[in-house]
């Protein structure tokens, strides 16, 4: 058996994971650790994961993170969650140190390249991931291969507004879809205690509890909101909706439901746009990891 493989790391705010991975999927040595606070942390603890590996065995690295990232230049723009990691050259680093390859790669267009790869967006043309999390993430497929933009900005969804010139920050999609808000609106409402539980919200919108019912329902017929307008854009075929939220079948149901309706109910959007397919992503936690993998095989 071929021993050698890539070194997968994805950075998130509060963990990094981190495994093996070789050219056909296959995951061995899955692990995590807490992400540092600041930079010289977060270099030893890279550090210290990379010398855990035997280096002979390993092609290159492969980074998922979030921020604006070049993934030319291995450089990462506002890192998001984590702003130390503000024009750091990945690549430079590795190589340097190790001379070892690395590429990175947003977060989001990881969790795309992963579903293009190996999950629910295979053979398929033109498709997006949606992220639902603390913001809203996202990764574009056209013509079969991911869209990074001009500027490596594609897919930041987050950013789409209602009102460009009201600077309320509940203007923008990042926080009126986020599924952290909505979690906690729905525990407010419920007066759970903090932390909130998305567990219990979704046990009683199961139990169709009216308050949080309606909530729901609100939420997500925004979300197809973004969707028919990304539609009318990009015209894709499938829409994949990721992030932890999306583990929740009723979720799917319910976009899937709204979307039909829309389409029922509207002489434009029924008739002049194909109707799409609205699922689920197939990989959760070790999507980002594999997509980083894949763009380290065909996009270095």
């Amino acid at each position: 058996m071929d021993t050698n493989g890539y070194l997968g790391i994805d950075i998130g705010g509060t963990k990094i994971k981190f495994a093996k991975v070789y050219s056909d999927g296959t995951i061995d040595q899955t692990n995590k650790v807490d992400t540092p606070e600041d930079l010289a942390g977060f270099l030893d603890q890279i550090d210290r994961i990379y010398t855990s590996f035997d280096s002979n065995e390993i092609e290159s690295v492969a980074i998922s993170l979030p921020g604006k990232v070049n993934s030319e230049e291995g450089v990462v723009y506002f890192g998001g969650s984590l702003p130390y990691l503000h024009q750091f050259n990945f690549k430079k680093h590795f190589k340097e140190k190790y001379n070892k390859s690395c590429t990175i790669i947003n977060d989001g267009k990881a969790g795309a390249l992963c579903e293009l790869w190996l999950g629910n967006l295979k053979g398929i043309k033109n498709g997006l991931v949606i992220t639902l999390g603390t913001g809203v993430g996202g990764g574009i497929i056209l013509d079969g291969k991911l869209h990074q933009g001009t500027n490596f900005q594609a897919g930041e969804l987050s950013f789409i507004t209602k009102n460009l010139f009201d600077l309320d920050r509940k203007n923008i999609v990042g926080y009126e879809l986020s599924a952290v808000n909505f979690i906690e609106d729905c525990s407010e409402v419920l007066n759970l205690s903090k932390p909130y539980d998305g567990e219990i919200v979704f046990d009683e919108i199961k139990k169709n509890n009216a308050a949080v019912t309606a909530l729901f329902v609100d939420y997500a017929k925004k979300i197809v909101n973004l969707i028919v307008n990304l539609q009318a854009i990009l015209d894709v075929e499938k829409v994949l909706i990721g992030g932890g939220i999306s583990e929740q079948p009723v979720l799917i149901d319910e976009l899937n439901k709204q979307y039909k309706a829309l389409r029922k109910e509207s002489a434009i959007y029924g008739s002049i746009f194909e109707p799409l397919a609205i699922d689920t992503c197939a990989f959760k936690n070790n999507s980002n990891i594999l997509g980083a993998v894949f763009a380290s095989i065909n996009l270095a």
